[in-house]
């Protein structure tokens, strides 16, 4: 990320004149870019705004650059509030930073070559979510609270499994039943077998009680009324989750799918 001065200035509510007075002055903190060659422009850093909120933070009318510099000098510039400054100027959405390598462990790359993710692929995304979400409520303790995104996340998977099984899919709706039905012909024509109830059951369930794909992810349980209190094991959830992406992962083998 790079910035100019008037995006600087912006930032921290001063004159233009005084974020190139603090380039001057503390230029040996900050990268070329900030101090370029006569007829250039002036580029700032996500580094060398670390510098200038430090600068900021102890600019007055008549400055202590020696008390600035001596701050910078033993890094105190990495302390809070420095950090959380930082972070409110970072979009979610970056370009690639010049120096990432393997140490850059909380991040990962999306769009250009991936802009077409596999569907099923992406199934198993959303499975994996809901299995490390009952395994922190589990932890945590916190079941109730993350039960709704856990669901969630294993309705849309299942979702997303039979989309990417069928061959192919074009139903945009998010309802259930009729992908399932047409799973059930298909794989009765490829390979006379039938699914077994168990499996029919979970997707059928998801239908039941959350047949727009909203009930979970809204909070919207409109469609219980009448049907009183209803029980979760997020346990035996997962469990029956990960019998259903087997059995879909078995389906792929056996079409010699292995992407």
């Amino acid at each position: 990320m790079k910035f100019s001065v008037s995006e600087v200035a912006r930032m921290f509510e001063v004159k233009r004149d005084v974020v190139k007075t603090w380039a001057y002055h503390f230029s040996e903190y900050l990268t070329p870019e900030a101090n370029p060659s006569k007829g250039k422009p002036r580029i700032f850093s996500i580094d060398d705004l670390r510098v200038l909120s430090y600068v900021y933070t102890y600019w007055e009318n008549e400055p202590d650059y020696e008390l600035i510099k001596n701050g910078i000098s033993t890094d105190s510039h990495f302390e809070e509030p420095y950090n959380r400054f930082l972070t409110t100027i970072t979009p979610l959405f970056q370009e690639l930073p010049e120096d990432l390598d393997e140490t850059w462990m909380y991040g990962t790359i999306i769009g250009g070559m991936d802009r077409a993710r596999n569907v099923f692929d992406l199934a198993e995304s959303y499975k994996l979510a809901g299995d490390v979400l009952v395994d922190a409520a589990h932890s945590s303790d916190e079941i109730y609270e993350l039960v709704c995104p856990v669901i969630y996340n294993y309705r849309h998977a299942t979702e997303l499994y039979l989309k990417a099984t069928l061959l192919p899919h074009q139903q945009k709706s998010h309802s259930l039943r009729p992908l399932l039905q047409e799973l059930k012909e298909e794989l009765k024509i490829e390979f006379n077998i039938t699914l077994p109830q168990w499996l029919e059951n979970i997707v059928l369930a998801f239908d039941d009680f959350d047949p727009g794909s909203t009930t979970f992810r809204y909070g919207d349980f409109s469609c219980f009324s009448g049907r009183g209190e209803i029980w979760v094991d997020l346990a035996h959830m997962k469990i029956l989750m990960g019998l259903l992406a087997k059995s879909f992962q078995n389906i792929r083998y056996h079409r010699n799918v292995m992407s």
